[in-house]
């Protein structure tokens, strides 16, 4: 309802009316807005849910598969050395401990640690192909790890981890051309990332140890969770 007033010009000749709301129509009013407010926050709150689990859904995917990798590594290794000498470390790095690579002091590649690199080689071209691996990963990364015995650790630790680089390619060649290549690297980090503390048999041989650690694109997922959040 709309209240009405009247009143008369100056010449006394019409009456003008001029309605205004009622407190109803203007409660009623007030009301429907709010109610269409809510509705907004409740649509957006929908949206944001939606974002929020698919962004979830991304980061889960992303720690998948450097898990995934690490695995299949894992499992590969077991296999052919035993599950007592291989080490999970931080980060998902899987580490062959020992003497199992390479004799004493030496960068070369002993008939047996060829006998484990074989398969694994295959292993890894496998996971390359896999391009719902391979579209996160920036780098398996092969690591050379020394003990604390007084040596040239440095070059010993570097060398033995670009060794297994080079063997790799030359177990299953795929490995050695481009578009496989580009996800390999070497590193070494002589005697200062030990595993084992102490000086005894038992921890030394553990210190010595090439290790695979998987490191993944950050543009790539990252970039990702971009479109998601901007969508």
């Amino acid at each position: 309802m709309k209240a009405r007033k009247s009143y008369y010009n100056d010449d006394n000749q019409e009456t003008q009316e001029i309605f205004w709301p009622s407190f109803t129509d203007m409660m009623s009013m007030m009301v429907l807005v709010m109610i269409f407010i809510a509705i907004l926050a409740y649509v957006q709150s929908i949206y944001n849910a939606y974002d929020q689990a698919q962004i979830k859904r991304e980061l889960g995917q992303v720690a998948e598969v450097k898990k995934h990798i690490s695995d299949l590594i894992q499992k590969q290794l077991e296999e052919n050395v035993g599950k007592d000498k291989i080490i999970r470390g931080p980060n998902n790095t899987i580490s062959v401990e020992g003497n199992i690579l390479f004799d004493t002091g030496s960068a070369d590649i002993s008939e047996k640690g060829k006998q484990v690199l074989d398969p694994l080689a295959d292993a890894l071209a496998a996971i390359i192909e896999e391009k719902d691996m391979s579209q996160y990963l920036y780098i398996i990364l092969i690591e050379g790890h020394t003990d604390s015995v007084p040596y040239d650790n440095w070059s010993l630790s570097t060398q033995r981890a670009v060794a297994v680089v080079d063997y790799l390619g030359k177990a299953n060649p795929k490995l050695a051309k481009k578009e496989y290549a580009q996800y390999l690297a070497a590193t070494g980090y002589s005697e200062y990332k030990p595993i084992a503390k102490g000086n005894s048999a038992d921890a030394l041989q553990k210190n010595r140890r090439i290790s695979f650690q998987i490191i993944l694109d950050d543009d790539k997922w990252q970039s990702k969770l971009k479109e998601i959040v901007e969508q």
